[in-house]
């Protein structure tokens, strides 16, 4: 029997250059598919947590002012809300002292365990399994706990998505495969070409995550497709991650920052103004007989009309200040500069110059007014739990001084 290498010798060149490109692209679709599946699998389960942990984030920043006040029926609204969340399994409001407020199951079976009592504890903690996953996220109203959300949803939807993914992956990878052996001789370069550029592509994603990376394609053919699919859906991602973001720093009724991007950014705020020696102004904004308009006239129109607000706010603003919605009709203003209290007193006055002519929302005259408390750091406060204490404190007492004022904190009306 003649050896393999010796009949190697033998071949004509076009043989060995037709064998020798299917093991190229056989050994290069395999690291490919092994990279993809283990990147998608671990994309697409940050993804799927991402999710279900923006749920939380939702209903427990919305269940605060029930949990405080011990409010079943709020409780119970606001778990409706979670009606059709996928792989949504159960949730639970818990008080503080471990008494179950509301509960909420997708299953109505489930309905039979009635649990009435948790060991709550104020951090947040995540318990993942190979089925679900279950999220206690501490609630706080004004920084104080009130008590705890107990989410758990499954991981359903994840294995169907990563199973789907992988039948794609593996078929799309074995018809490159086969209908590569037919062009083999004359497009070799163009089947190595872009199959290169696209492991390269790949690694650079999976070494620096950066879902930007340009994916080069100029042949046609089944490896150029799937450069293409490639492209697409790292294009895909990039979309996810941006609307994921979307979700958890922009508030969903007017579209400016909510309060957790208030919270990193008055922390990078106190932060600049400690390393550079500048100050650092915190404006809290409440409106006035805002609860009235949502009650006669419906949530809808109460929404219009903190969509208004926020874009009356902005215009008042100067282009490096921020603005935040933190809590129902509560907004706040960072202001990075060293202005005296007198230019940020300016701000304060066309904010509420700004809401003082009624609007014309669907037909109804609505007026709101609004009382803002001013504190600055480092003259009144310390840390950035300080400035929003004090912040806080100075919107209250303009509140009690009729509404619709503004007051500096170390006024002695704040001190009341």
């Amino acid at each position: 029997m003649i050896p393999f290498k010796q009949r190697l010798n033998y071949w004509p060149i076009q043989k060995k250059l037709f064998y020798s490109n299917m093991i190229a692209i056989a050994a290069a679709f395999i690291p490919v598919v092994i990279v993809l599946m283990v990147y998608e699998y671990y994309a697409l389960r940050s993804a799927v947590l991402d999710e279900i942990r923006v749920q939380a984030d939702i209903v427990g920043e919305s269940s605060a002012a029930a949990m405080a006040f011990g409010d079943e029926g709020s409780a119970l609204e606001t778990l409706s809300a979670l009606h059709g969340a996928q792989d949504l399994i159960e949730a639970h409001l818990v008080l503080k002292n471990g008494t179950v407020l509301k509960s909420y199951y997708v299953d109505r079976r489930d309905r039979k365990k009635k649990i009435e009592h948790f060991n709550v504890s104020k951090v947040h903690q995540e318990h993942l399994t190979i089925n679900d996953i279950t999220i206690e996220k501490p609630i706080f109203l004004r920084s104080e706990f009130v008590g705890s959300l107990i989410l758990k949803s499954s991981l359903n939807s994840f294995y169907d998505r990563m199973g789907w993914f992988a039948l794609i992956v593996l078929m799309t990878a074995s018809a490159g495969y086969f209908l590569a052996r037919l062009v083999a001789i004359r497009i070799s370069r163009t089947i190595t070409d872009p199959l290169l550029d696209l492991i390269a592509a790949t690694q650079k994603v999976t070494d620096e995550k950066d879902y930007s990376t340009p994916v080069k394609v100029d042949s046609h053919d089944e490896v150029g497709n799937l450069s293409r699919a490639f492209g697409e859906m790292m294009s895909q991602i990039r979309k996810r991650d941006l609307t994921m973001q979307q979700l958890a720093y922009y508030d969903r009724v007017t579209g400016i920052a909510n309060r957790h991007y208030f919270e990193e950014r008055i922390e990078q705020s106190v932060g600049n103004a400690l390393r550079y020696g500048t100050t650092c102004y915190l404006m809290i904004i409440d409106l006035d007989d805002f609860k009235g308009v949502n009650d006669q006239l419906g949530h809808h129109v109460g929404d219009l009309l903190l969509r208004h607000i926020s874009e009356c706010i902005t215009s008042t603003m100067r282009q490096n200040d921020s603005l935040f919605r933190i809590g129902g009709d509560e907004f706040a203003v960072l202001i990075e500069s060293t202005s005296d209290c007198e230019s940020v007193d300016r701000i304060a006055q066309k904010i509420i110059q700004s809401m003082s002519t009624p609007l014309l929302i669907e037909a109804h005259e609505v007026k709101v007014g609004a009382s803002i408390g001013i504190s600055c750091f480092p003259q009144h406060a310390h840390d950035v739990r300080t400035l929003m204490s004090t912040a806080d404190s100075a919107m209250y007492a303009a509140k009690r001084d009729g509404k619709n004022t503004i007051r500096m904190y170390g006024d002695s009306q704040t001190l009341l």
